[in-house]
């Protein structure tokens, strides 16, 4: 296939707290995704069933992005539909095949390429309210997504992040070039990175003794 050329890098990045001011409508035209599809390999169970609060790690995800968006859908295998009984799932297309998250995103991007999707992985026990909101006030539609800059590594994070609806064909075309990385997709790509005030938020969980050492703090 022909590709077009990528996009300048242009990493956008707020200091903490800052918000954009290009978005007369942050909300505006979002779906929520939780992405609970993960063979959770080393955790040896379900990250998305895992407890930390009061209920499933999935279902506490998608109330927290209920406040943002219109409808929330769990994204997940054909295989694991029976987990999210009385939720809208869209399942991972047989089409991308087994490629992580990737295809998730671009199931959902099939599912409604009009709407942006705000994408949340369900590694992340100590994300708040809060923290989605920093993203959702920081949303630049004006880029391809929103998402947080990790003040370690300085990469963004991609399973905490607004794409916006032009995300999905560059995605779909970065997969047919033989990509499987969202990270690095979004690192070549005009991106708004903000740094988190919770920098907790960006822990992720993929081990049973970090689920223990965590749930013991919540």
């Amino acid at each position: 296939m022909k590709s077009t050329p990528a996009r300048h890098p242009e990493f956008q990045t707020n200091e903490p707290g800052a918000i954009s001011k290009n978005a007369p409508s942050p909300s505006s035209g979002m779906s929520g995704l939780v992405l609970a599809g993960g063979h959770s390999r080393r955790m040896g169970q379900p990250k998305s069933l895992l407890q930390y609060q009061a209920k499933p790690q999935y279902q506490h995800l998608a109330d927290l992005l209920s406040g943002f968006c219109a409808q929330v859908f769990i994204s997940c295998r054909a295989e694991q539909r029976g987990l999210f009984e009385g939720c809208t799932t869209i399942l991972d297309s047989p089409v991308y095949g087994d490629i992580g998250p990737l295809n998730g995103v671009l199931s959902a991007f099939d599912q409604d390429k009009n709407s942006a999707w705000f994408v949340v992985g369900c590694d992340y026990p100590l994300l708040e309210k809060s923290d989605l909101e920093q993203l959702v006030q920081a949303r630049n539609p004006d880029c391809l997504a929103t998402v947080f800059s990790n003040p370690e590594t300085q990469f963004p994070e991609p399973l905490i992040g607004i794409y916006e609806a032009e995300a999905g064909p560059l995605l779909r075309e970065w997969l047919q070039l033989g990509n499987e990385s969202i990270r690095r997709f979004l690192e070549r790509q005009e991106v708004q990175k903000i740094i988190p005030l919770h920098t907790e938020c960006l822990r992720s969980v993929d081990t049973p003794e970090e689920f223990q050492h965590i749930k013991s703090k919540c």
